[in-house]
């Protein structure tokens, strides 16, 4: 359930390290984005990051990325990342997994409201959920292992000692281990084209950081999280986030 603070006003964080490139970056196109939509939703749009230089300047080649999108981010100072900060944020978006792990070892009772910006914004299931099932399927895979070593073990063992004492018969007898081995995998076939389908559909968490990087490294940068944005408004007006 989205709160709104004090002021009625919604705010939506967005977290990297220098907050200097990729969450000022989003930060200027969420809220350029939340500016267009119908009335003009009553919605705060800020960013932190969690290695600040408090104060800093936006990148060069962010703003002048951002003034190809028509935005100005010569005004914009880097914000350290504080606790305060994550507990007055309705939605906290980070640009990786290893951001999203530092706003919760500063703030363990944001959890639940604390994403990756791919995370968030992958239809479907979440990461979390992903892991989960995979994990299920590892355990029926692991207990079909089991049975089938249960019911297995005692030819299996007389066969690998026929093949250690008897050598001239060790070319059959490769062939009838295989045979049981490829039992086994068709037995959990099935299984792995699940899991395959698990990973397949894993969301990539993680925005690469462009610092340091040429000027069009920038620009797929920002085109990226531009993309994602926009599947991000998409998401909260299904959900009525806009309106609540």
């Amino acid at each position: 359930m989205y709160r709104k603070g004090s002021d009625g006003m919604k705010t939506i964080l967005f977290v990297c390290t220098g907050n200097t490139c990729r969450s000022s970056m989003a930060e200027a196109l969420f809220r350029s984005m939340v500016e267009k939509l119908e009335g003009k939703p009553n919605i705060k749009v800020i960013s932190a990051g969690t290695g600040v230089m408090k104060g800093e300047k936006a990148s060069p080649q962010a703003i002048k990325i951002m003034e190809e999108y028509g935005i100005s981010l010569c005004k914009h100072k880097a914000t350290p990342l504080t606790k305060e900060l994550v507990k007055g944020a309705d939605i906290v978006l980070t640009m990786t997994a290893n951001h999203k792990n530092t706003v919760l070892s500063i703030c363990p009772e944001a959890a639940g409201k604390v994403f990756t910006l791919r995370e968030y914004v992958a239809t479907g299931k979440n990461t979390d959920d992903i892991l989960d099932e995979m994990n299920d399927v590892y355990k029926e895979i692991e207990l079909k292992k089991q049975e089938f070593l249960m019911k297995n073990a005692k030819r299996l063992n007389e066969l690998k000692n026929k093949r250690d004492d008897l050598l001239r018969e060790l070319k059959l007898i490769d062939k009838e281990v295989a045979a049981i081995e490829e039992e086994f995998r068709h037995e959990i076939q099935d299984f792995e084209r699940t899991l395959q389908q698990l990973k397949d559909s894993m969301p990539q968490p993680d925005i690469i950081d462009p610092f340091g990087q040429p000027l069009e490294v920038y620009r797929r940068t920002a085109k990226e999280i531009e993309d994602i944005l926009t599947q991000l408004v998409k998401k909260l007006k299904a959900e009525d986030y806009f309106n609540s």
